[in-house]
């Protein structure tokens, strides 16, 4: 029971995610600095890894979990990579 109304709630929970995410590539592309720019890519990125996590649920694929999975570490890695690349730079 418990689940069924968790599936109900999911296709707007995605969409929600996906209008914010949209919201966050504004500053992805408009944003002052290249800090802001890094924030932005790293927040779009977060929130692509859980729509594809509730995708997984939502069609019961559990493939999609690694897909996240390895979009999540990708993301992880080049936080990294900007963050030292803008430390130089500075």
């Amino acid at each position: 029971m418990a689940q069924e109304n968790f599936l109900v709630i999911l296709p707007y929970a995605i969409a929600f995610l996906l209008f914010t995410a949209t919201l966050v590539s504004y500053r992805v592309i408009f944003g002052p600095t290249l800090a802001d720019r890094a924030v932005a890519l790293n927040t779009a990125t977060t929130k692509a890894v859980v729509i594809i996590a509730m995708l997984s649920l939502l069609y019961d694929a559990p493939y999609l979990l690694d897909v996240s999975i390895v979009l999540l570490m990708v993301n992880a890695v080049g936080g990294l990579i900007i963050a030292k690349y803008m430390e130089v730079r500075a």
